[in-house]
């Protein structure tokens, strides 16, 4: 048996490297490359209006109010989800003016009362605050409505 043929130090540097023939030309690979990032950037937008929803919300009742509840979901064509969050952000205030609702509110008017006197020497109002201050009128209104009757 005869020993294998080693190549040369000259043959070893100096070999020439075979050409390999590119599968894609430099244009189809980086249109390949940019739909992979496009992937990558919708990967998970799979709603319209895209927001991250982390927090869970739950609530007990009893079977009617459930039943009741789910024909409601079913009547709408809304998914659960959509359905309560629609329901609980759209809905009317209605409010019970007990001591720890108008204590609350009179500390929100005070912090809201600051950021109204910042404002008045710098000229912009924060969105936070102007939220709180009308959701804040929409509850003393629906008190003194409440009062009234």
């Amino acid at each position: 048996m005869k020993a294998p043929k080693f190549p040369s130090y000259d043959e070893a540097v100096n070999r020439k490297k075979k050409k390999t023939k590119n599968l894609l030309s430099k244009e189809e690979w980086q249109a390949l490359e940019d739909e992979r990032k496009q992937k990558e950037r919708d990967k998970g937008k799979r709603f319209a209006n895209h927001r991250k929803k982390d927090v869970t919300i739950a609530f007990r009742t009893n079977q009617k109010d459930r039943e009741l509840i789910f024909k409601k979901i079913a009547m709408s064509g809304l998914s659960r989800q959509e359905y309560m969050t629609n329901a609980i952000l759209n809905a009317p205030i209605k409010v019970f003016a007990t001591r720890n609702v108008i204590d609350n509110c009179k500390n929100e008017l005070k912090e809201i009362l600051s950021e109204l006197k910042r404002v008045k020497q710098y000229g912009e109002l924060d969105a936070g605050y102007r939220h709180e201050l009308k959701m804040i009128t929409e509850i003393i209104e629906a008190a003194i409505q409440e009062k009234s009757l």
